[in-house]
């Protein structure tokens, strides 16, 4: 595995595109956000209703998207250009695999693929030969993770984070799949197998958890203290003259308004500030902005 810098870069631009935002979504089980229909190509299109169809466990939904796209019927001689997109076959296997429906088309689809260890990984997941020394184990582990948990033995973890360990260079990769892949195998492995007490790992670990929670702590009396300032600013307004006070008592209703408008407004926007609150108190204190963002994603909010 490379530095943690280059992953925390490399996430960060993940929300420049939609497809890897999407996959990245349903991987660590976050609701999907589909683009505009009129943004989309035929293929985007199903594309993004399988993932969404296979995150709500919909098998109408995906079996819409998937009889679209199964009409398409290229060659190995003449082969469209989605054959050789990961992240839609890959999509489509778990669709298939999760709603047993059948394989037929989508077996031929991946025969006609570019030969490659990705090809070879997706066409032993279609035959269900999981721990082939050739496939990419990262694949599989997602595959496992989506499909079938279960099928995650001891001896495949620890071949899966020796394999992703050992690959240095895999940020030069140009498949985005399999860094994604990568990642998401590496940290679900890492909450899997505990690091051994006393251990470089486990002491950052609990060093990190003792300092979001600290954190929290401190943006809660900055919350507190903002309010309190609110509280005190206001009892320091000016008295108001009798005719003013019967201005005010004649036009009540439309203070009234505004009040309830006001506290409607500040109500929406406190979860907000709630969060933004405790991403500056991090900043501030050096926090990595990737990992904010790992740590947002991972607790939809604070």
């Amino acid at each position: 595995m490379v530095s943690l810098e280059r992953k925390i870069n490399y996430l960060n631009r993940i929300g420049e595109s939609p497809k890897l935002s999407a996959v990245n979504q349903l991987l660590n089980g976050l609701s999907i956000a589909q683009p505009s229909e009129n943004d989309l190509s035929e293929t985007d299109e199903i594309y993004f209703g399988i993932i969404s169809a296979i995150q709500a466990n919909n098998k109408s939904e995906f079996e819409k998207y998937y009889s679209k796209k199964s009409k398409s019927n290229p060659s190995k001689d003449s082969p469209a250009p989605f054959v050789n997109d990961d992240f839609l076959i890959f999509s489509i296997i778990l669709g298939v695999s999760k709603f047993s429906i059948d394989k037929v088309w989508i077996k031929n689809i991946v025969s006609i693929r570019s030969k490659n260890s990705i090809t070879t990984t997706l066409e032993n997941l279609l035959v269900e030969n999981y721990y082939s020394t050739s496939n990419i184990h990262e694949i599989v582990f997602m595959y496992f993770q989506q499909i079938n948990q279960s099928l995650i033995t001891n001896d495949f973890l620890n071949t899966t984070f020796n394999r992703i360990n050992e690959n240095t260079a895999l940020f030069d990769s140009k498949s985005d799949f399999q860094i994604l892949c990568a990642i998401h195998a590496y940290n679900s492995i890492l909450q899997l197998k505990e690091a051994p007490s006393g251990s470089e790992q486990q002491l950052l670990k609990l060093f990190d958890e003792s300092f979001v929670k600290k954190m929290k702590v401190l943006s809660w009396l900055l919350q507190l203290g903002f309010l309190f300032g609110l509280c005190y600013g206001m009892l320091q307004l000016p008295l108001y003259s009798p005719e003013v006070i019967k201005k005010i008592e004649d036009y009540g209703y439309i203070f009234n308004l505004i009040g309830a408008l006001g506290i409607t407004l500040l109500g929406n926007q406190l979860n907000i500030i709630k969060i933004k609150t405790h991403e500056l108190t991090m900043r501030l204190f050096g926090y990595p902005k990737g990992l904010i963002k790992i740590n947002k994603d991972r607790n939809h909010g604070i």
